[in-house]
């Protein structure tokens, strides 16, 4: 892939607020990403009235790259839920999917959603092991965890100084 777009989304339609305001989202994401000169964070769904759709962010994409081909990239968890999306046939008209392994829908337990087109425009692939979970590491936070070594050591820094995630409050 020549250019990566991170899109954090203002309100998924598919889970409750965010836990932390767009700005802390943000910030962390661009510590993460630091250092990576073709990783880019796009804030178009943060502009927009949520909820947040892919589907919208796509168009708005496809109009901007004429040229490129976009890929979706997503966690076969994720994926699984892919049929419950809005418009989720003209993401696939807009956009291939790359799907990498993530329990629990790994091997035989991997499970394609019903969407008319998706096994011609799916590539799936082994990344590694992905065994962090943000739903996990929010929980230790919210505990006092530390999770230095689980996230990149400036993105642990940044929660800690704005004290994100305690007792399941976001600053």
């Amino acid at each position: 892939l020549e250019r990566v777009l991170y899109v954090p989304a203002r309100v998924s339609p598919h889970k409750g607020p965010p836990a932390a305001d767009s700005r802390h989202r943000v910030a962390m994401l661009a510590l993460a990403l630091a250092g990576r000169p073709s990783r880019e964070i796009l804030l178009d769904e943060l502009d927009r009235e949520p909820p947040s759709y892919t589907v919208d962010t796509l168009r708005e994409l496809s109009a901007r790259l004429l040229h490129d081909e976009v890929w979706l990239l997503m966690g076969t968890d994720t994926l699984a839920g892919l049929a419950g999306w809005k418009d989720p046939e003209e993401i696939l008209r807009l956009a291939r999917i790359a799907a990498f392994h993530r329990e629990p829908f790994t091997g035989e337990r991997l499970r394609l959603p019903d969407v008319p087109g998706l096994r011609e425009r799916l590539e799936v692939f082994d990344a590694g092991s992905f065994t962090i979970s943000a739903t996990d590491l929010r929980k230790d936070l919210s505990r006092g965890a530390d999770v230095r070594g689980r996230v990149p050591g400036s993105v642990a820094e940044y929660i800690t100084k704005h004290r994100l995630y305690r007792n399941g409050v976001a600053a």
